[in-house]
């Protein structure tokens, strides 16, 4: 059970104006031989019932009562207080009373205590006087053959203070363990209660600091340092801005500010944010630390440190009151390093699917099935693209802000932005406006708002391009708006290069209908109709579903065809089976699909397609038709001649066996 912000012991200070608070960390060697007691009674409390638990000799092993309730909450990471069960009470009683209790479905607790209450109720009137108390509890112990401390132990055995103590782990902890662990979970108290965390990092250092932790990762330049950030706070799921200042002309450092969000600011779980809020923070506190085996040492890590973040602080709340938390560089000496597997999972690639919503992630699988589908009018999505450089408000060096949106679309040579806009809290509201207030004159930037935030938001329609949502954005509105805002086809078409477009369908002679698309620029099915318009010539036409052709060459795969088919001599052929052989004797239609050849076989006369069920579909020769229908006729007539006789010898059988029945009466 972690411990909260209350419980560390603190110090408060008044400088410059600002009120700061100090919390108490353990450093090395300190209190070694203390929690070293500590550890010490718990190992020789284990297997005791809580009652049997002195709180008070456990705090003495330390000497500071607040201190010490701090470490025995940290313990729990290794010691746990689990309630005893019912059957490993039942090793303990008699063979004559375990009988006796399971006789009576007596299994648990809750139901001795509920037969002890019939009990009473039946013979006391539902009341026990101090008087006839003990002589009823133990006429009531006597008929499952218990005695008195040991019903009153059954009856509390699910209690807080029948729980026994044990350990875990398979070995007790070290001192050096556990103070680590206090340190890290002081840390994250200080998290927990904070609405934001502060770094001004210099982008320079921050680059050195990650080759050296990743060799195989090749970075360079300040959008290198803004995406790694990203990525990380993403990964993570924290919430953050992002803006940078230059330093003074010749230089090259630059510095980068990162805020990043505490529970106190956004919607979530304290404990779950505030966790990846503490170990984002650890990492980025890590950034410039030498990585190398031989750069050991408390001075040369802080000097490190101190070039890749110039300043760490956080915002904490604490009874109301607001204090700010100063994150040095010694602290990171005193944590516990990020995870293995975190470590990790952070080299993996930055493309990773994380999304800092449902919605945006919802949004992205229902856009990507549309690209898969060619139903995305040719947009292509990508997520985390570069950020957006914010218009400056002032003079100053610290001006230029960044917007990073949540997606951009792509199509040819244009690219627009989409931020998806949440309600969350009126701060987050106010920021966003802000930034958007900033980005005014763009018009490469698409906006998504919730439904319920339209009165909000209502001021940044005539800036940007809008589209509402509710509960889900929907991947057809927003092409619906990208259509009425971003359509180009006019300048498409009149790009077109027509000559070039014609003799390539001289060469080719048929371009599918799907090619045409690309050949012809267009990414909807009413442009394409369009644009193949624009370019036909007297010796070629197109047709939907087919393509671009030449006359001469649909009139030649006819002949051609019709006889390849009326030479099979069958009246009724699969479908499937004969568009596989044709598109093997034909290369020009190895790549149309199904659908593409059943519109070119409807132009023919010859042959009918026939869909005898879902599952089977025919083509028809009509040429065999007409031998096919003597057939089917000649079958019919010696179908009806066969039932009628067959009608005929029954009915003469039946009158035979009446006959043969009034024979019998006479």
């Amino acid at each position: 059970m972690r411990f909260s912000l209350q419980d560390v012991k603190r110090q408060v200070r008044r400088r410059e104006g600002e009120l700061t608070v100090t919390l108490q960390f353990l450093r090395p060697g300190e209190l070694r031989a203390e929690i070293t007691r500590l550890v010490a009674y718990y190992e020789g409390q284990t297997g005791l019932r809580r009652k049997e638990f002195s709180q008070d000799e456990a705090n003495a092993c330390v000497g500071d009562y607040r201190l010490a309730n701090c470490l025995n909450a940290t313990l729990s990471a290794w010691y746990t207080w689990r309630q005893p069960l019912w059957a490993e009470a039942m090793n303990t009683v008699s063979d004559e009373a375990r009988t006796a209790l399971e006789a009576n479905a007596v299994l648990s607790p809750i139901a001795l205590r509920l037969a002890l209450f019939d009990y009473v109720n039946a013979h006391h009137g539902g009341f026990l006087d101090t008087q006839t108390r003990s002589d009823a509890v133990t006429a009531f112990a006597s008929l499952y053959a218990l005695d008195q401390p040991l019903l009153a132990s059954l009856l509390a055995l699910d209690t807080e203070e029948e729980a026994v103590l044990g350990r875990e782990a398979l070995t007790p902890p070290g001192a050096d363990k556990v103070a680590t662990l206090y340190n890290q979970w002081v840390f994250e108290a200080a998290l927990f209660n904070a609405s934001e965390v502060r770094f001004v990092i210099d982008c320079e250092a921050f680059l050195v600091a990650q080759r050296e932790s990743a060799t195989q990762l090749a970075v360079t330049g300040i959008g290198a340092v803004i995406k790694r950030l990203c990525f990380l706070a993403r990964k993570l799921g924290v919430y953050y801005d992002l803006a940078y200042e230059h330093t003074l002309p010749g230089t090259r450092t630059t510095l980068l500010h990162l805020t990043l969000y505490g529970p106190q600011e956004m919607t979530g779980s304290a404990q779950h944010y505030g966790a990846r809020l503490a170990r984002l923070c650890r990492i980025l506190l890590g950034f410039g630390l030498a990585s190398t085996s031989h750069s050991s040492g408390k001075r040369q890590t802080a000097a490190a440190l101190t070039r890749a973040i110039r300043l760490a602080t956080a915002t904490v709340h604490v009874f109301q009151n607001t204090y700010r938390f100063a994150m040095e560089s010694e602290l990171l000496a005193l944590l516990p390093s990020p995870e293995p597997e975190t470590r990790q999972s952070l080299r993996l690639a930055e493309t990773a699917a994380i999304y800092d919503s449902g919605v945006e992630q919802r949004f992205a699988e229902a856009f990507a099935a549309l690209e898969r589908g060619n139903g995305s009018d040719g947009w292509r999505l990508e997520r985390e693209p570069e950020p957006l450089l914010l218009n400056s408000e002032t003079d100053e060096a610290f001006a230029h802000g960044i917007f990073i949106p949540d997606f951009a679309l792509m199509r040819g040579v244009r690219r627009v932005y989409v931020e998806i806009l949440g309600f969350w809290t009126p701060a987050y509201r106010e920021r966003k406006l802000q930034k958007l207030q900033r980005l005014k004159g763009r018009t490469d930037l698409v906006l998504a708002i919730p439904v319920e935030a339209r009165q909000v938001f209502a001021g940044l329609a005539p800036d940007f391009p809008l589209v509402e949502y509710a509960g889900q954005l929907s991947a057809t509105d927003l092409l619906r708006v990208m259509q009425t805002h971003y359509d180009d086809f006019a300048e498409r078409l009149s790009g077109l290069a027509l000559e070039e477009i014609r003799a390539q369908v001289r060469a080719a002679q048929f371009i599918a209908d799907q090619t045409c698309y690309t050949v012809l620029h267009c990414y909807r099915r009413s442009e394409l109709a369009q644009a193949a318009e624009h370019v036909l010539a007297s010796d070629m036409a197109y047709t939907s579903g087919l393509g671009l052709y030449l006359l001469a060459w649909l009139e030649h795969l006819h002949d051609s065809f019709v006889e390849w088919i009326e030479g099979k001599g069958q009246p009724e052929l699969s479908l499937s089976a004969i568009i596989q052989e044709w598109q093997v004797r034909w290369p020009e239609l190895a790549g149309c699909d199904e659908g593409t050849v059943e519109t070119l076989l409807s132009f023919w006369p010859e042959v009918r397609i026939q869909h005898n069920s879902i599952f089977e579909t025919v083509l028809v020769v009509e040429a065999f038709q007409g031998e096919q229908q003597v057939v089917e006729e000649t079958n019919e007539v010696v179908s009806r001649n066969k039932r009628a006789r067959e009608r005929r010898a029954g009915t003469k059988k039946i009158l035979s066996q009446e006959t043969s029945q009034q024979n019998l009466w006479e």
